[in-house]
């Protein structure tokens, strides 16, 4: 009986290493922000629903060397909003060093905390981060959200850009 005790023990255990080491085993990718992303909002008919998300004329270059650089593209040609550098902190927020804001310029020379969400598999993130004043030194305490998708190279050169 007792001889039995232990064989069903051991072959328990042979079997849970068994079942353990068949498991597949992912790896956490590090995360990078880096390439074009293209600034979007939700439209809607309906109050009631976000509706379908569509792409704006503002562009965000996160460089490899962690140098940023906003862009918008406007009836006269491309103008540059904003650029600096950035850093990574942790997987959920990412610290723009802003050297200079055309839109917000209360935030040249400081840091902005972006708290993100990356979605479809990295191709959409989702920001948002908190701007405490206004340009004049007025008190906003205001969250700003906002969306932005990957911008991927074309599989075929499309036959309906302006050139």
């Amino acid at each position: 009986m007792k001889m039995r005790k232990i064989f069903l023990l051991l072959a328990g255990c042979f079997l849970g290493m068994l079942h353990a080491s068949s498991q597949v085993i992912q790896e956490k990718r590090p995360i990078s922000l880096n390439g074009v992303w293209q600034m979007c909002f939700y439209y809607s008919p309906s109050p009631d629903t976000p509706g379908q998300l569509r792409t704006s004329n503002s562009l965000k270059i996160l460089s490899g060397d962690n140098r940023f650089c906003n862009l918008v593209m406007t009836p006269g040609g491309a103008v540059i909003i904003g650029y600096g550098t950035f850093g990574l902190t942790s997987d959920t927020f990412y610290t723009e060093y802003i050297e200079k804001n055309v839109h917000l310029p209360q935030l040249d020379g400081k840091e902005n905390r972006m708290y993100f969400n990356l979605e479809e598999n990295g191709r959409l993130m989702k920001v948002r981060y908190f701007v405490e004043t206004d340009s004049a030194g007025n008190k906003l305490d205001t969250w700003y959200h906002e969306v932005w998708k990957k911008v991927s190279l074309a599989p075929v050169y499309p036959g309906d850009i302006l050139r």
